[in-house]
């Protein structure tokens, strides 16, 4: 399954993102309650020093609060504000508890516990507790507030957070995507010219790239230059091959011509016919191969300047027929396919034409939605039953027609790697074969 890069890294970002405002929600929350119940207990530790200042021991040991010197919020029916003092004998509890008792045990001098208790009205305290000692005795005094206001807000900044965290979060990833599209912009520019060099428009990728694909825009002209350099030792071997071969043809013929072979009429036949089909087709490589030398490896199909001249290559071919070429191609024609497959494949199927032509053949292009190749000649033709055969590597119908039955097979290979598709259908009009090739429309 193919996943687009900038998916996957926006993918990854938004994840880590939402990992990491969940932690950071985790530690704002325990942060805020922790400072508003350190402000509480600090204030409940003032009220417990304030209700022991206030608290008044007559001659006769009998334990009083002056409830002039204590806040007055601890005087108001469940105000959220509640204390209890409890010594020798004695019990004392803030007003604002009413009919509601705290159960709270004695402390040793000195000694603080912090609790969180349910309070006269189901709601959660807060309560402090401290054992003061005072004119010898020892009094431990529980101070509580209600937790209900400060956990409504810390609900609403817990809200206001998420929300906020929600829009700086969808604004990071819009801002993240336009930058990693930014930023990926390079690949697309060399994805463009990847497409161009099969076009045939480029012959190397541009190496002004950002350093992180330079490696792989650096391994890829690399492998170009090996293949262009194969291609056309590729060529050149062919041109050499039909070259070296002219030498010892030249013996032969002499050879052939001598009084010996000449005096067995059959064989002195039979080797010249030979000496003359390997000729014609050194003759023949050697012209294809010099027209193949014209443009670079990878270049586009221009059909006005590369038809031409292999007419004129297969007029020389065929000098001996004299045939007349008709083509007919729209103006400013350029097929986005490989020059050097498009040669092969109209090379090949003209080639064709010409050894079966009797004077004509004829070559048609056409826009449509596809390119549409046609491809006619005036001869025998074939019967309809044997056409679908035409492609089979090595068959040959006439075995008097010079050849060696690949040509049409290579065709075939070609428009199949095109994603095309070849036909192969008597002439209405000139009586011979009507070849049609229909390409996927990538002109231009």
């Amino acid at each position: 399954m193919m996943r687009s890069l900038q998916f996957r890294l926006s993918l990854s970002l938004f994840v880590s993102l939402i990992l990491a405002f969940i932690v950071l929600w985790i530690l704002m929350s325990h942060a805020s309650r922790f400072l508003a119940e350190e402000y509480m207990l600090t204030r409940l530790e003032h009220d417990s020093e304030s209700l022991l200042a206030a608290l008044k021991i007559d001659s006769n040991n009998n334990v009083n609060i002056d409830n002039t010197r204590i806040d007055s919020i601890y005087m108001r029916p469940f105000s959220g504000h509640y204390y209890k003092i409890i010594g020798h004998n004695i019990s004392l509890r803030s007003r604002s508890l009413w009919d509601h008792d705290i159960d709270i045990q004695p402390l040793s001098v000195g000694s603080q516990q912090r609790m969180y208790i349910e309070g006269p009205q189901k709601q959660p305290l807060l309560i402090i507790i401290k054992t003061f000692s005072k004119l010898g005795q020892s009094f431990t005094i529980a101070t509580a507030e209600d937790l209900s206001a400060i956990e409504m807000q810390l609900a609403q900044l817990q809200i206001y957070f998420i929300v906020t965290v929600v829009i700086f979060l969808l604004s990071l990833v819009a801002i993240q995507a336009w930058i990693l599209h930014a930023g990926l912009g390079t690949l697309n520019k060399t994805r463009r010219e990847l497409q161009e060099l099969s076009q045939g428009k480029l012959i190397q990728l541009n190496s002004d790239v950002p350093t992180e694909i330079f490696p792989l825009v650096s391994e890829i002209n690399h492998l170009l230059n090996i293949l262009d350099q194969r291609l056309l030792r590729s060529r050149n071997a062919l041109g050499d091959l039909a070259h070296t071969l002219k030498k010892p043809l030249t013996v032969l013929k002499q050879i052939a011509n001598d009084d010996i072979i000449k005096n067995n009429p059959d064989l002195h036949k039979s080797v010249n016919e030979q000496l003359e089909s390997i000729q014609r087709h050194a003759t023949r490589i050697l012209q294809r191969a010099r027209l193949a030398g014209e443009g670079p490896v990878a270049s586009q199909f221009n059909a006005n300047e590369d038809i031409p001249p292999l007419i004129a290559t297969l007029k020389s071919i065929y000098h001996n027929k004299s045939l007349t070429f008709i083509s007919q191609i729209p103006d400013d024609l350029t097929i986005m396919f490989d020059r050097e497959d498009m040669l092969e494949l109209i090379g090949n199927l003209l080639d064709n034409a010409c050894k079966w032509a009797n004077n004509t053949v004829r070559i048609t292009l056409e826009l449509n939605r596809n390119i549409e190749i046609n491809i006619e000649d005036d001869g025998p033709g074939v019967e309809e039953s044997k056409l679908v055969s035409l492609t089979q590597r090595g068959l040959r119908l006439d075995e008097k027609i010079d050849g060696h039955g690949l040509g049409l097979s290579i065709v075939s290979e070609i428009v199949n790697s095109l994603n095309g598709e070849l036909k192969f259908q008597p002439s209405k009009e000139m009586g011979g074969v009507h070849v049609k090739v229909s390409l996927p429309g990538n002109q231009k």
